[in-house]
């Protein structure tokens, strides 16, 4: 298997996880055409420095991971893409098991919860993919 095979999967797994992420999101803010407040409790009309870095974190790096997946095959681009894998795997599990937590009772929990579940399925694929990928060399795999 030519390794670049590993790299436009991994390339696509990252862009239906950006998708999803976004979705996420959207799922969260589209309830306000239904008249649902959205807003959070407790809030003062300021948007707070950790949105930024939500927003650096799920949607600007995986953006930047794909542009260095175009370009680079180089050993610590592999290790670097499972090792991130990782991490998001681990925040989308935690992510999930906190909305089930929550007793889901509306449309908007099962939806959310039915679109987390996707997007975890997608971070563990782009684990195994990384995986392959970083463990290959040529003519082994």
């Amino acid at each position: 298997m030519n390794y670049q095979i590993h790299q436009c999967r991994l390339i696509v797994l990252w862009l239906l996880m950006l998708i999803g992420m976004i979705l996420h999101f959207n799922y969260h803010v589209s309830d306000i055409f239904y008249g649902i407040d959205v807003t959070r409790p407790g809030v003062n009309g300021q948007v707070p420095w950790s949105t930024f870095y939500i927003k650096t974190i799920y949607y600007h790096l995986p953006i930047v991971f794909i542009l260095v997946l175009l370009y680079s095959a180089h050993r610590v681009v592999k290790v670097l893409a499972f090792g991130v894998g990782l991490v998001y795997t681990a925040s989308h599990a935690m992510h999930l098991f906190k909305e089930i937590g929550q007793k889901a009772t509306s449309v908007q929990s099962f939806t959310q919860i039915n679109l987390l579940i996707i997007v975890l399925v997608l971070s563990i694929l782009m684990n195994i993919e990384s995986w392959r990928w970083m463990r290959h060399r040529a003519g082994v795999l």
